[in-house]
């Protein structure tokens, strides 16, 4: 006869987690947007001052070409050497400035390149607290939409060099030609950029917009790919989703981007209604004030035509720079900064294998008052986990249950590491999990969430041991998939769709493959046939058991609790019960 032996764990009397004082973290220094151009020099120096020279150089050539082409205008006879100067400098000019924006685009590759992977480790970095905390689709839209927008920016940045000095040498060179021609200049450019910023500043609240509501659309989007069952059940969810939430999503960004582009070309019809503007003001205005020279006009309206095209460009650029400002600052709130270095990692994959294989003998682990407090930033709203003392003990096989929304998989992320507790300790072996350990701690489990991620990427107990193919192609046929999968070197393959509960079995392949001393299943048996069911607990889990695993297990198959070690209830994010089971001839 079954012999079961209860402990009930109640709540201390006293204030709630609500009332208690939160325990004082350190608080990371937020991130600022940082400088594109600072990045572009402090990643690749020498190619930036390249750039700024041949820039330079490319001014200087293109403003002596509209000097040459003056003086051939006003020679009575044809002069051999103004040839010979204008394809000179036109060719010095054309491979300067090409040669100022090919290579930056080679420099800005390898920069995105290395931003891109360094913004993947931070993530990865990321406690899973934060993550869940700002949701999949906006952490997507920094590496799907932030970072795109980032690399167009870099890639325009040398144009936006070449085309300014460009400019710059067109306006020293208007100095020259006249003081009068310059102020006219000067003072119709400056009633020009406050005009133009007028306009530039609408357009920027709109592309803040479209910045949200597209992080917005890809929330309907990632709504629209993973809950498509529910919305091919519920034709009013169905119509209500198409309508309000794609449709009227999809409008406003259009609408919004539309507007944006409206207020940008009003800008740059600003510019060019300046340059209109002043060439009128070089023929008809400026002789009413100076007696202007027929050579000197000619070669100031010659000027001022041909720095319009750097002009337009440098207007047509802004909003690509606003928009890389914006990407910037969204990375920034992200706590990522271009300007700051993004080093490899120090410790390597080798040292946490020979860390973990140290802890395979591990004997405890214990939850010493710990406490999660979730709050919904929107509202008063939330959810406390705690306070919570338990000790594992290596080789057991627990079951964790309770109601919905009590806190069982909260308690398993927390125990695995991936939750760091805001109050109490986690201990192993007596000693606290740290920042610095708790890397290797973590390798100590494999898991298969409710929520799981199947990669296609086969992984053995270590990084030098690579997972047997006869041991995969075993553990498949034991898990009733060898018809549906196929091993192929170091990844698989599947020969048809698999179900949702087949997608479980492959999990936990890869998780039988890794090997690990402690496996954590969150609901695995709950999308399981029957018989599969009653194999996987009366089975499955006994041959990990006798392996010398520990098993914890998130279930509500009350039929199969006489078979556990021990039970553990949550009840409102407290242990309300831990019952140790010593069951007569249990299975081994």
């Amino acid at each position: 006869m079954d012999t079961v032996r209860a402990f009930t764990h109640r709540r201390p009397r006293g204030p709630s987690i609500q009332g208690q004082q939160p325990m004082k973290t350190k608080q990371e220094k937020k991130a600022r947007p940082g400088s594109i151009m600072r990045l572009l020099w402090s990643s690749h120096p020498w190619l930036t001052f390249f750039t700024l020279l041949t820039g330079l150089i490319s001014g200087v050539a293109s403003i002596a070409v509209v000097n040459v082409i003056n003086q051939a205008i006003h020679e009575e006879t044809f002069q051999r050497e103004s040839l010979f100067w204008f394809v000179g400098l036109s060719l010095v000019a054309l491979v300067f400035r090409n040669g100022a924006s090919l290579f930056p685009a080679y420099a800005s590759m390898r920069i995105m390149t290395r931003m891109r992977i360094a913004l993947c480790r931070k993530i990865l970095g990321t406690p899973l607290e934060e993550i869940d905390r700002r949701g999949a689709p906006n952490v997507l839209t920094l590496l799907t939409s932030d970072m795109p927008q980032l690399n167009a920016t870099l890639l325009v940045m040398p144009t936006i060099l070449v085309e300014s000095a460009v400019f710059l040498f067109g306006i020293a060179y208007l100095a020259y030609l006249s003081w009068v021609v310059f102020a006219i200049t000067i003072s119709l450019m400056v009633l020009g950029v406050a005009m133009y910023m007028l306009f530039f500043m609408g357009g920027m609240k709109f592309t803040h917009k479209v910045r949200d509501e597209f992080t917005a659309f890809n929330e309907y989007t990632h709504a629209l790919v993973f809950g498509l069952k529910e919305l091919k059940l519920n034709g009013i969810r169905r119509r209500w989703f198409s309508r309000s939430a794609i449709q009227e999503s999809s409008v406003r960004v259009a609408k919004y981007n539309y507007i944006e582009r409206l207020w940008f070309t009003g800008a740059e019809n600003v510019g060019q209604l300046t340059l209109s503007l002043l060439v009128g003001c070089l023929l008809f205005v400026a002789p009413m004030f100076a007696v202007i020279d027929a050579r000197t006009m000619s070669a100031s309206v010659l000027a001022v035509l041909y720095i319009m095209g750097p002009l337009v460009m440098l207007v047509s650029a802004m909003p690509m720079l606003a928009q890389g400002r914006i990407a910037c600052t969204r990375l920034a709130d992200f706590g990522f900064s271009i300007n700051e270095p993004h080093p490899e990692p120090e410790t390597s994959d080798a040292d946490n294998v020979l860390l973990l294989d140290h802890k395979k003998s591990w004997g405890s682990i214990q939850l010493k008052n710990v406490h999660m407090n979730y709050k919904d930033p929107q509202s008063s709203s939330g959810f406390a986990l705690g306070p919570i003392d338990l000790t594992i003990h290596s080789g057991e096989l627990v079951y964790i249950v309770g109601g919905n929304g009590c806190g069982k998989s909260t308690l398993a992320k927390v125990f695995c590491g991936l939750y760091i507790p805001q109050e109490g300790q986690l201990l192993l072996d007596g000693t606290a999990v740290t920042d610095d350990s708790r890397g290797n701690y973590r390798d100590l489990f494999s898991a298969v969430f409710s929520d799981f991620h199947v990669f296609n990427r086969l992984i053995g107990p270590d990084e030098k041991e690579h997972p047997s193919t006869d041991q995969a192609q075993k553990y498949l046929s034991t898990l009733g998939l060898e018809e549906k999968v196929k091993i192929e070197g170091l990844g698989y393959s599947t020969t048809t769709d698999l179900s949702y509960g087949q997608q479980k079995r492959l999990a936990l392949v890869c998780a039988y493959l890794e090997d690990r001393p402690i496996y954590l299943l969150d609901e695995w048996a709950a999308d399981q046939d029957p018989p599969f069911k009653r194999f996987f607990y009366e089975e499955l889990l006994p041959d990990l058991k006798r392996r010398g695993k520990t098993i914890l297990i998130i279930t509500h198959d009350d039929q199969y609790f006489q078979l556990a070690d021990r039970i553990i209830k949550l009840a409102d994010g407290c242990i309300v019960s831990d019952v140790k089971c010593e069951v007569q001839g249990k299975r081994a």
